[in-house]
């Protein structure tokens, strides 16, 4: 099941002063998984896991291996979170987790549409995720690819929303309407589990509406008293993601991990 593909966590990188870790490849169930290494893991071997769009938030990815964490990101795209994208997300934790002792609570980050797997793991697994850090999320699939008129109107991608509904196996658009699950759908476990919610999000977002979206489960969130934190980029769209300096979020990953 697993094939080393980097011999020995091959390409060492030198991104920035102190800066130190390797990138492993190797496969589980025949996807590709990416894994940033550190030099020197921080106590308990804190990691992050990436929904979607591994290393596009590079400078925060660096920042956490320069601070002792792992980074993973699994390549099985267009999947929308679905159930076979979660059995292989299991597998994955069995090996980071049960293998090589990562810890048990990864912080997750959702990337636009990276959103629909971390949230899809949260529902699956509220007791492994410590952080549910959406960016630009996909929260409602009516919202992405959908472009349904919801409270906003999201520019919406039929291809991917056709692709949506083959995956699912709806037969319609008003079938993957009715029964696809809404954004807080499930999310109970998870706040009673404390799992800290952060949302760095653009207000003007005109592909993936905060409204919407994540706005949904921050409300949720609120509602059900859990914790969370935003980070709201006022007159900002879709892109860029993440902060211009990410230090706070570092910090504040750093912070809640467990």
């Amino acid at each position: 099941m697993r094939k080393i593909l980097a011999p020995l966590a091959a390409l060492l990188l030198s991104a920035a002063p102190g800066f130190a870790a390797s990138v492993e490849k190797f496969t589980v169930d025949g996807k590709t998984v990416t894994l940033k290494v550190p030099d020197s893991a921080a106590t308990g071997k804190p990691w992050l896991w990436v929904g979607e769009f591994g290393g596009h938030l590079k400078t925060l990815e660096d920042g956490l291996v320069d601070k002792g964490w792992h980074v993973v990101y699994v390549g099985f795209s267009n999947e929308f979170g679905s159930a076979a994208a979660m059995d292989v997300w299991d597998k994955v934790y069995a090996e980071l987790n049960g293998k090589r002792g990562l810890s048990a609570k990864p912080a997750l980050i959702g990337i636009s549409r990276g959103g629909l797997y971390v949230n899809a793991w949260t529902r699956r697994h509220p007791d492994r995720a410590s952080v549910l850090y959406l960016d630009n999320a996909v929260g409602d699939i009516r919202s992405w690819p959908g472009g349904f008129q919801l409270n906003a109107k999201g520019k919406g991608s039929p291809k991917d929303w056709e692709l949506y509904k083959t995956v699912f196996h709806f037969g319609s658009d008003s079938e993957a309407q009715e029964k696809s699950l809404r954004p807080a759908d499930g999310l109970l476990p998870a706040v009673k589990a404390g799992v800290f919610l952060i949302s760095v999000h653009g207000t003007a977002d005109t592909v993936v509406p905060y409204v919407d979206n994540a706005a949904v489960i921050v409300d949720f969130w609120e509602k059900q008293g859990g914790r969370f934190k935003i980070f709201p980029k006022e007159g900002g769209d879709h892109h860029p993601h993440g902060l211009p300096d990410p230090a706070p979020l570092i910090s504040l990953l750093c912070a809640e991990v467990k």
